[in-house]
């Protein structure tokens, strides 16, 4: 059986949105707050959903199977760029799941770095998965500022987004339906339209504040040093010199750091952090 099946998806917390989220056949699925008696009731149906996921892969495909899924993949491999601005020339509209489908394809090609799909094509699935909920067989051009402002609602009501996120996540939104009028799968006006809706503004909206993060005090990381294992603790030392990324200090190894100047220079992927002193 595959690694798929190995054992129960987990149910797990979202740190950034504070929501419980579980991973299922690649796709990621939140349950609401986490903790919640309405998350565990979701996360129970994604469970009996993939026991009987279990149970089909267990048994032996059939040719019918078979040829039925070929049929859903070429179907799906036929819905390109090009094909949804011939559908719309035509005079038949396009649907919000046709768009986010050709969408998806394009960011997790352009938001690549070192071979990697970047965070931001996991936040851009992460809203796209929200429109596909409610609007996956809406006609884009019917999209509009108010249905903008409903899936915004959903986004603090369902996924608990702060205010901040809601903000970057719907301009996210807006940059595909950009994306969808210059390659001419929709009006210009359908783009132009959805910018006329104002942002979430500070204490005006029910959406969520986030507490502001702060340095941390010296005497803190000093006390804090002395019980961590000696290999963290340098990689601690690193970032308070240097301010990188935490992804970019875990990605640095010794042979990064050219140690031969009087100021140390680490070399991380296609960036560099100077200011490392010897």
């Amino acid at each position: 059986m595959p690694r798929l099946f190995h054992r129960p998806p987990a149910y797990r917390l979202h740190k950034s949105t504070k929501q419980a989220v579980v991973s299922l056949f690649g796709e990621r699925l939140y349950l609401g707050p986490y903790g919640s008696q309405q998350s565990h009731a979701r996360y129970q149906e994604i469970l009996k959903q993939w026991e009987r996921a279990r149970h089909q892969q267990s048994q032996p495909a059939t040719p019918q199977h078979a040829s039925g899924d070929a049929a859903v993949e070429a179907k799906i491999a036929s819905v390109t760029t090009a094909t949804l601005r011939e559908k719309r020339l035509a005079g038949s509209p396009v649907t919000l799941s046709e768009l986010i489908l050709v969408y998806r394809r394009h960011t997790h090609e352009y938001y690549r770095k070192n071979g990697q799909v970047t965070r931001e094509a996991g936040a851009i699935d992460d809203v796209l998965r929200l429109l596909r909920k409610h609007h996956a067989m809406t006609y884009a051009a019917d999209f509009g500022p108010l249905a903008l402002d409903e899936l915004r609602g959903a986004m603090i009501d369902e996924l608990d987004w702060s205010r901040k996120y809601i903000n970057k996540q719907v301009n996210r939104l807006r940059a595909m339906f950009k994306w969808a009028s210059a390659k001419e799968v929709i009006e210009a006006s359908v783009s132009t339209a959805l910018r006329e809706l104002p942002g979430l503004k500070k204490g005006r909206t029910r959406a969520r504040e986030i507490e502001r993060v702060t340095v941390v005090d010296d005497g803190i990381i000093d006390a804090t040093l002395t019980h961590l294992p000696p290999m963290v603790a340098d990689m601690v030392r690193i970032q308070r010199l240097t301010s990188a990324r935490p992804g970019e200090i875990c990605s640095m190894s010794p042979v990064d750091i050219d140690t031969l100047g009087d100021v140390w220079v680490a070399y991380v992927g296609s960036s560099f952090l100077p200011g490392l002193p010897a």
